[in-house]
C-alpha cells in the first residue's frame, strides 16, 4: 500500500435499468452502478502474476457480454482488448467488487492514444494492468503502479531480434508473446530474459493452451470461452 493513498470506498446505489449493447461490442451495456472515485493500488506485479495463473487459460474480452460471462469465471485476471476506453472505470469496479483484476490492452481500446496521458487515464480508471507493444511507455505503468505487459510480436522471425532489444530497454514486468500459439516453435530461439512470459493469439485449442503452458510460459489469453473452463492438469 502507498504511504497516503486511501483505498477505493464504494457506496451502495439503487441499480440501474439495463440499456441495450451498441452494436459496435463496446462496454456499455448494462451499466454497473457509479462509483464515488477514490485512489486505488493495483496489487504488485508478483501478485497481479499469481492471479493471472490461477486458470490455465484467462479470459480476453473483446464485447461488453463477453466481458460479463468473464466475471463468471473462475479467472481472477480478465483482459480487456476491444472497449471504449473513456468508459472502462465502472466495468473495472464491477470486476474488482467481483474479486477481479483487469489487464487492459492499450493499443486496441477506442478513444485513447499510446501516450503518457493515455496510461494515467488507465490508471485513475482503477485498472491493474496495462498491455502494449510500445517499449518506452512500460516504466509510465510501472510510475503508475500498474503491472507493465509488453507485446512481443512474432508474426515474422525478423521480428524477434528487434523485439528481444526493444524488451531490454523497455524493462517490462511481463513479456506476451503474440501470437502465442507459435511459442512452443520459436521458444528455443528466445534468450533468457529473467521476466515471466504469458501467451495469446489465435489459442484456439486445449492442447493449445498445454503446448503452450509446457514450454515454460505462465500463463495463456484466449477469446474462445470455452478454454476458459479447463482445469489444471
Amino acid at each position: 500500500m502507498l504511504d497516503g493513498l486511501a483505498t477505493r470506498v464504494y457506496r451502495p446505489l439503487p441499480p440501474r435499468r439495463p440499456s441495450p449493447e451498441p452494436e459496435d461490442g463496446n462496454l456499455i451495456g448494462i451499466r454497473p452502478q457509479r462509483r464515488i472515485h477514490m485512489h486505488y493500488t493495483p496489487p504488485d506485479p508478483a501478485a497481479f502474476l499469481s492471479r493471472l495463473t490461477v486458470v490455465p487459460c484467462c479470459p480476453a474480452t473483446t464485447t461488453g457480454e463477453q466481458f460479463r460471462r468473464a466475471l463468471a469465471s473462475r479467472a481472477e485476471v480478465v483482459l480487456i482488448l476491444r472497449a471504449n476506453g473513456l468508459e472502462l472505470a465502472p466495468f473495472i469496479d464491477q470486476a474488482h467488487e467481483l474479486g477481479k483484476l483487469v489487464a487492459v490492452h492499450l493499443d486496441l481500446v477506442s478513444g485513447l492514444r499510446g501516450d503518457r496521458a493515455s496510461v494515467q487515464w488507465l490508471s485513475e480508471s482503477g485498472a491493474d494492468a496495462v498491455i502494449s507493444s510500445r517499449g518506452h511507455l512500460m516504466a509510465t505503468i510501472r510510475h503508475e503502479r500498474m503491472t507493465a505487459i509488453q507485446r512481443l510480436l512474432l508474426v515474422r522471425l525478423t521480428q524477434l531480434s528487434t523485439g528481444m532489444a526493444a524488451i531490454r530497454r523497455s524493462e517490462p514486468d511481463i513479456v506476451e508473446v503474440l501470437p502465442g500459439v507459435v511459442l512452443p516453435q520459436v521458444r528455443h530461439m528466445l534468450p533468457e530474459l529473467g521476466l515471466p512470459l504469458m501467451a495469446g493469439g489465435f489459442v484456439r485449442t486445449i492442447d493449445d493452451v498445454r503446448a503452450i503452458l509446457e514450454c515454460g510460459a505462465l500463463a495463456v489469453t484466449s477469446s474462445n470461452e470455452a478454454l476458459w473452463r479447463l482445469p489444471h492438469a
